[in-house]
């Protein structure tokens, strides 16, 4: 941002502050601001420019052969490895693909792994798919691995293609038995990124004319919008309308562990404008009118999100693919908004759309990754591929599996896991409490925990759902950008123990001359020894640009969480412009008069 225009700013918020702090002028408040985070349906079109990605350097052509070699399993399993070309541009792709014993023919799941992982990843599931008479396909995608070319973050037009390529060329192989009808799409992460963005094409032709058909898929902790993942605004269902603020820690987490240095590949995995995001998210404060914001959104949201995709959507009826999703609802990179927004857009499209939904502890950081819980939803979808896959056992139902969040060091038990129909049946009532006073939150503009970054080794073990025991570090407390309102718990269900069971909501007026403010809710639960655990957390981001946002009723909605309240316990929110180091503090200075707070809990 420039210098110039930060000094104007201040300026302006001083004075103001020095007429009168608390009833400024009533400006013109953008429709951008509005939140509506119960509404359903699918996302209105949108055009996007141009997307971004860059293919046909460093292919490993000439370099590395195509061609697959096999191996018999002492239980007669085969596992053929390899390099096959990618139809895209030709790189070089390392393959493995494992075939159960017998004559088939064997349906096909592809195993895609997250983010700076590869091929090697998940062998214990695809051990436990091929004993179910699955073939299994895993690869690194290009840039990871020992795979060739670059990394383009699971563009459409790119890793999508590669993975519709390496199934067309596999079916064709015909040693290999594979049923071309009876294919399925899952991982974790980035291949749940992968398996949501499979459905653009549920059905195409191989090298050879072979009719492939997609039959289900299940992302696990996927992203539904990555725009509104990494650069979350408020507006769970809008990402694209203002700009919002970026999970600096996360990104760098993810940028910094996805970095390879190998030998046998010298040059970069990562494009040249990849790491030209990268470095704009750092240093910029995200405003529309930067030309690689606008890229970004493009590329992001309009190439890379399924929930933007109008072919998705103009088809879903038609296709409608079976979806077995798993996310976390301890998970601050993919939460449940990532579930909700394309869950209720899909029941509202059609009510009995075959979707089934898992919620846990799972995920990645916080989430615990409890082994008991991992293991239960790997059964679910074991379940789940036998009928989809196989023709074996009865439907499974279309619901929503929950799992009550229980303390770290508590062993997960299968009989915390309620059902319901949707996630909003997960609460029976809703509770709302208004607060009394206002306050004034003055942001700093500054990071107080600025540079830091997930290790990069937690965040490649927990897109492999591996257990976490780490601790987050905890907020900085900033009391001048900080207001703090308190709950009995007890006040909630009428003196008994309450189930927080879906995503609270805080509602307020925000009075301010700063033309952008960021507004962080973070939830605790706190023992009447005055420890505390954190049950949820949100953000949003009003942007009008370069003018004032002047007066705004402003509606933040949490990520959400299956709490168990005790009624001696009580509800903390803090409201700040600092979540730092999990979102990035504005740059902009602001002074900000909060008054009208309101607090909405779904309950059960």
């Amino acid at each position: 941002m420039p210098r110039a225009f930060v000094v104007v700013v201040v300026v302006a918020a001083l004075a103001a502050c020095s007429e009168n702090p608390t009833q400024p002028r009533a400006f013109t408040v953008r429709p951008g601001f509005a939140s509506d985070p119960e509404a359903s349906g699918p996302p209105p079109a949108r055009s996007f420019g141009a997307d971004t990605y860059r293919t046909e350097v460093f292919t490993g052509d000439g370099v590395t052969s195509p061609g697959l070699t096999c191996d018999k399993a002492a239980n007669k399993s085969r596992a053929c490895s390899g390099f096959l070309a990618s139809g895209v541009d030709s790189t070089r792709l390392d393959v493995t693909l494992q075939v159960p014993q017998g004559g088939g023919p064997f349906p096909l799941v592809v195993l895609m792994h997250g983010w700076a992982g590869s091929k090697t990843g998940s062998g214990d599931v695809a051990d436990a798919l091929v004993s179910d008479g699955l073939a299994v396909l895993r690869y690194s995608a290009r840039g990871f691995g020992e795979s060739w070319g670059q990394a383009n973050l699971a563009d459409i037009h790119v890793e999508i293609e590669d993975l519709r390529s390496l199934v067309g060329q596999l079916v064709d192989q015909h040693q290999f038995h594979l049923n071309a009808d009876a294919v399925a799409v899952t991982g974790a992460s980035y291949g749940g990124g992968h398996s949501w963005l499979a459905t653009l094409a549920p059905t195409f032709t191989s090298p050879a004319g072979t009719a492939v058909r997609i039959r289900t898929i299940v992302p696990i902790v996927p992203w539904t919008d990555l725009l509104y993942s990494l650069l979350p605004n408020g507006r769970p269902r809008n990402s694209i309308d203002g700009p919002g603020s970026a999970k600096l820690s996360y990104i760098n987490g993810l940028f910094a562990s996805g970095l390879r240095r190998s030998a046998a590949r010298p040059y970069p995995n990562y494009p040249d404008y990849l790491i030209a995001w990268q470095n704009w998210i750092n240093a910029a404060e995200p405003n529309a009118t930067d030309p690689v914001y606008g890229q970004i959104v493009d590329g992001v949201a309009g190439g890379r999100s399924i929930w933007w995709q109008q072919s998705f959507w103009s088809s879903v009826v038609t296709n409608r693919i079976p979806v077995f999703q798993v996310q976390g609802f301890t998970d601050d990179l993919f939460p449940l908004p990532e579930a909700a927004r394309i869950v209720n857009a899909l029941h509202t499209v059609d009510a009995t759309y075959p979707i089934t939904l898992y919620l846990g502890d799972i995920g990645h950081p916080r989430a615990a990754n409890k082994v008991g819980e991992v293991d239960y939803v790997e059964g679910l979808i074991r379940q789940w591929f036998a009928y989809y896959l196989n023709g074996q056992g009865s439907e499974p139902a279309h619901i929503v599996y929950a799992a009550i969040t229980r303390p770290g060091g508590e062993a997960f038990d299968a009989s915390n896991v309620i059902t319901a129909p949707t996630i909003d049946a997960l609460a029976t009532s809703r509770v709302s409490h208004a607060f009394d006073a206002s306050a004034v939150l003055v942001n700093p503009a500054s990071d107080p925990l600025a540079g830091f970054f997930w290790d990069p080794f937690v965040m490649t073990g927990a897109e492999q759902l591996q257990p976490y025991t780490g601790t987050p570090p905890d907020p900085p407390v900033v009391e001048s950008s900080m207001a703090v309102y308190t709950l009995a718990a007890s006040t909630l269900n009428g003196g008994a123990d309450v189930l927080v069971a879906g995503c609270p909501l805080v509602r307020l007026h925000a009075s301010t001359f700063a033309p952008r403010v960021q507004l962080d809710v973070r939830m605790y639960d706190v023992a009447p020894d005055g420890s505390r655990q954190l049950i949820t957390r949100g953000t949003y981001t009003a942007d009008n640009g370069v003018a004032p946002i002047g007066e705004a009723d402003l509606t933040i909605p949490t990520y959400g969480n299956l709490w168990r309240l005790p009624a001696d316990h009580t509800l903390r929110i803090e409201l700040t412009n600092l979540d730092s180091p999990y979102i990035t503090p504005s740059r902009v200075p602001s002074v900000t008069t909060v008054s009208n707070v309101a607090v909405e809990i779904p309950i059960r």
